[in-house]
């Protein structure tokens, strides 16, 4: 198994990121992790470089606030179930200032929703990182770490 997180954004110019690549470090413990970061601004470049990770991917799920809310035990449970049908690749795609390209959402398995609020794709990567290590020290029956 491995995980895949796409965003837009500045990438180290970004306040979050030193928290983010804590969790992103913590979840590598467990499987590997790839962060790739887009470039804004480049919506046609990047919705085609988003399109080819997601179609080599086995399972892509794309972040929008009117995708499915879920609770983290709930996130969990879903982490674990893919883990357990041998799915290889999980990609989880954020938007950026714009959103995820309409591409992105038709190829996206599960459109899932952090919040009912717009939150900007720092902070969703941030959350995201956040709640995936949580998930996987749930499933592994390890304390988690805060």
């Amino acid at each position: 198994m491995q995980f895949r997180l796409v965003s837009e954004g500045h990438g180290r110019a970004d306040l979050t990121a030193p928290q983010t690549d804590d969790y992103l470090f913590r979840i590598s413990k467990f499987f590997p992790i790839e962060s790739i970061v887009l470039k804004p601004g480049q919506e046609k470049k990047n919705t085609e470089r988003s399109i080819k990770v997601a179609t080599t991917s086995d399972l892509v799920l794309a972040l929008d606030e009117q995708g499915k809310m879920v609770d983290s035990d709930s996130f969990a449970k879903m982490v674990d179930a893919w883990m357990q049908s041998g799915i290889s690749c999980i990609s989880f795609f954020i938007g950026g200032a714009s959103g995820l390209p309409a591409k992105v959402k038709q190829r996206a398995d599960i459109l899932l929703s952090l919040s009912p609020m717009t939150l900007p794709h720092r902070l969703a990567r941030l959350l995201l990182a956040e709640q995936l290590y949580r998930a996987l020290c749930q499933i592994r029956h390890i304390p988690y770490k805060k």
